[in-house]
């Protein structure tokens, strides 16, 4: 398994990309998250498309400094592209809803709540919206055994980008008592669901469409497979039934507005075709923006251009307070 690390760095880096513009837009990129480099790709793109835009646009490279950078840049706006701890688990719009800047994508509690696949699993359990059977396994029990019967998929409470996942199949040699927690003293532990993956766009509360993927190289939808061109195939539509493709858009909505997430989401499923069932496997509130990723995809499908989607996160752009 690929290991991931996160780093504390004193120090934020200040880019300025556009000097002119009629509004200033901070960038927040990089950071000090285990998804450091999938944010710096996103924020390529986004970059281009505030310039393009005609904002006048700084990059800040996230570091422990970041309120008294913003104090000192006085940007009008934040636009929101990092990934995973700290910019994707609630910390930063907490920073921001505090100096009252207004920032895209979700604020404090959808993107905590989001972040954290057991309290947004138990949020959709109890409304019923179908997860696989699933255990939390802290590492203090010492587990030495599988904990269910294989297949299942081990998942890091707090990261995205399928970082720390591990799907054990019957096959793989593996051991429970080696696993090593790499990403936190607790994991979740889920049933893997034999079908389709599925992914919902819900853009300002609305779902847009369902982008079907399919893998070519890889078991899994890993971090490999979501980075590296030529690895996973992008369909569009979904092959759904015209009611199952009703019901999963309907169910992403629901299931975004449970956790309070705003601006952009990625709803990530398994569409079982025996059951005819979608069950859910989490929602991503900063899905990536970067050339292979899902959710510009999905736009581009539905005659939204990236600039224009880009433009649509920065109108919807508040802070709370």
């Amino acid at each position: 398994m690929q290991t991931f690390h996160t780093t504390f760095r004193e120090k934020s880096i200040v880019t300025p990309i556009s000097t002119s513009g009629k509004k200033h837009v901070a960038l927040l990129a990089g950071g000090m998250s285990a998804e450091r480099e999938v944010s710096l790709s996103s924020s390529k793109g986004v970059s281009k498309a505030l310039v393009e835009n005609g904002y006048r646009v700084t990059m800040v490279d996230m570091g422990a400094d970041l309120g008294a950078i913003l104090l000192e840049i006085k940007p009008d706006v934040v636009f929101n592209c990092l990934h995973g701890t700290y910019g994707e688990d609630g910390c930063v719009p907490g920073l921001l809803n505090i100096m009252r800047i207004p920032y895209t994508h979700s604020g404090v509690l959808g993107s905590s709540i989001a972040f954290n696949k057991a309290k947004s699993r138990e949020i959709f359990l109890s409304n019923n919206i179908k997860c696989a059977q699933g255990i939390l396994i802290h590492k203090k029990d010492n587990l030495k055994t599988d904990p269910m019967e294989r297949p299942y998929v081990i998942k890091p409470l707090n990261q995205g980008s399928s970082i720390g996942v591990e799907v054990i199949f019957p096959e793989d040699e593996f051991s429970f008592a080696e696993y090593s927690y790499e990403y936190g003293d607790q994991v979740l532990v889920e049933k893997f669901i034999k079908g389709r993956e599925l992914n919902v766009a819900v853009l300002n509360g609305k779902a847009l469409g369902v982008l079907e993927l399919k893998q070519l190289k890889n078991r899994w939808n890993d971090y490999e497979a979501k980075y590296t061109e030529g690895f996973v195939e992008h369909i569009q539509p979904a092959n759904l039934s015209t009611s199952a493709y009703a019901r999963v858009l309907q169910i992403a909505q629901h299931a975004c507005e449970l956790v309070f997430a705003g601006g952009m989401s990625r709803v990530e499923f398994i569409y079982s075709d025996e059951e005819d069932e979608f069950y859910i496997l989490e929602i991503n509130t900063h899905p990536g923006m970067t050339p292979l990723s899902i959710c510009p995809d999905i736009a581009r499908h539905n005659g939204m251009t990236f600039a224009q989607l880009v433009e649509e996160l920065l109108k919807s752009a508040t802070y709370e307070g």
